[in-house]
């Protein structure tokens, strides 16, 4: 019996831990689907979303050449991985709802797992 109420409570655990990253709530920085980024901290300056698809993309193919901060808007299960250089090898931070703070000049989506 004990077995089963902690398969239980580990199973319903990791439904809400795995669906609440998916489900996460747009940020009002971002009321579009997918994410925004935005060339100045604090949301900031140039507006710009981001296109669906793979690869390492540079943030200048957005308008935007750095981007100092990035919020998500309504999910599609990606996460917004940013990178301080243009081989995506460096990174300086993932989207998952806000980033108020950064510097990047490339991007890519990743699934986010669950």
């Amino acid at each position: 019996m004990k077995k089963l109420m902690v398969i239980g409570a580990l199973v319903a655990g990791g439904t809400l831990l795995g669906s609440g990253v998916a489900a996460a709530e747009p940020s009002p920085h971002c009321q579009q689907h997918g994410y925004c980024v935005f060339s100045a901290t604090g949301f900031g300056g140039t507006k710009a979303s981001v296109p669906t698809g793979g690869g390492c993309r540079a943030t200048s193919e957005l308008g935007i050449p750095v981007v100092r901060s990035a919020a998500r808007g309504f999910g599609d299960g990606y996460a917004l991985e940013l990178y301080a250089d243009q081989n995506c090898a460096t990174s300086a931070g993932t989207v998952y709802f806000e980033l108020p703070d950064t510097t990047a000049t490339a991007y890519r989506l990743i699934p986010i797992p669950g």
